[in-house]
């Protein structure tokens, strides 16, 4: 049996899709919904967060609920293909980046073999499409490994964060091993306010780490993309039914 939320948010996807509440029309308000469902505000309003999460909705604070039309996806090409992501990083997005020292803290010490103490530098990206929040990207480089000029990466402006591993390979760290971790769960009060989600929005949350040459984990990277609007696209070589892979066939 389907939960009363989420009845409700059927019936408001139903009447959106007829063009009962057109693009761009406020909902009635939250109390006059609630008192047309028979529902509590609490049940309304988590009807109204499945909404937003799709991309029919909009939340402007002090106004009101409009109807909106859902966005593209957003394509992210794991960097075991750097070459797709390239296109990504030519996408219209505005990014802007900083840099700060922090502490690694009991998480990143075990994660990255350092003592908890040890600095890092954080490199943050804040991604926007026009004035919407589009994703968020924090970089962790041991500090003693770490090139803090940030003239490069303000000229590059790649999106998820692959300047930094330019300026690594600069200051000769050689990166030999990439692990992605995907996983889905819902933002956080901190990404939700920079996002301008709600934090029962998911979001996909992309944790990648690098080890270079010498077995050390040298970058710890944090993507967070909303979760509705998330395509992660994986391309690998295909062996064919002889247990060839393409360009490697033989030459009877």
């Amino acid at each position: 049996m389907a939960l009363r939320h989420q009845e409700i948010a059927d019936d408001l996807r139903r009447k959106i899709t007829a063009g009962e509440y057109a693009l761009g029309k406020r909902l009635p308000s939250e109390a006059a919904l609630s008192e047309a469902y028979e529902a509590g505000r609490p049940t309304l309003r988590d009807a109204l967060d499945v909404l937003r999460a799709e991309g029919l909705l909009a939340k402007r604070h002090g106004s009101g609920n409009y109807v909106t039309r859902p966005q593209p996806p957003v394509r992210y090409f794991p960097t075991a293909y750097p070459g797709e992501s390239d296109a990504v990083a030519r996408s219209p997005l505005r990014t802007s980046v900083s840099a700060m020292s922090v502490r690694a803290g009991h998480e990143f010490a075990l994660l990255m073999g350092v003592s908890p103490n040890a600095w890092l530098v954080k490199y943050t990206y804040a991604n926007h499409e026009g004035v919407t929040p589009h994703s968020l990207v924090h970089v962790h480089v041991p500090q003693t490994v770490a090139e803090r000029d940030l003239r490069e990466i303000r000229m590059v402006h790649s999106p998820w964060g692959e300047d930094v591993r330019n300026l690594l390979a600069k200051a000769g760290v050689r990166l030999t091993v990439t692990e992605e971790r995907l996983t889905a769960r819902l933002a956080t009060a901190e990404e939700a306010q920079l996002l301008q989600i709600t934090t029962r929005t998911p979001v996909m949350a992309i944790e990648r780490v690098a080890t270079d040459a010498k077995g050390r984990v040298v970058e710890v990277t944090r993507l967070v993309l909303r979760g509705e609007r998330t395509a992660v696209v994986v391309t690998m070589p295909t062996a064919n039914r002889g247990g060839e892979v393409p360009g490697e066939g033989s030459t009877d």
